[in-house]
């Protein structure tokens, strides 16, 4: 889960700008959706629920299971997906996006 330090390995950065040496801290962020307490009920979840995401793009249909919620107020709805995943359901081509209980 994104946020979710604690334990997490540390690495050196190293740039143009110069070099950042990070004790902790490098993480994969999971997968999940952030949307507001009127989208909670709207979809029927409650914060730290899971749900689907189905991905239509031509011929690729892609449903990705296990969408963490994230509920809070004053939030958009908003899925973060990595660069990999998105890729792989062509989302730059998508047609449709659909949120699943």
């Amino acid at each position: 889960e994104s946020g979710k330090l604690q334990g997490s390995p540390g690495c050196v950065l190293v740039g143009p700008a110069g070099v950042v040496d990070l004790k902790h801290g490098v993480i994969r962020a999971e997968r999940h959706v952030h949307m507001s307490p009127a989208d909670a009920s709207y979809y029927g979840v409650k914060d730290k629920d899971r749900m689907k995401l189905r991905v239509e793009a031509g011929s690729c249909t892609t449903t990705f299971e296990g969408v963490l919620v994230r509920v809070g107020d004053g939030i958009k709805l908003e899925v973060h997906l990595d660069t990999d995943e998105g890729n792989a359901a062509d989302l730059e081509h998508a047609t449709k996006v659909e949120l699943i209980r």
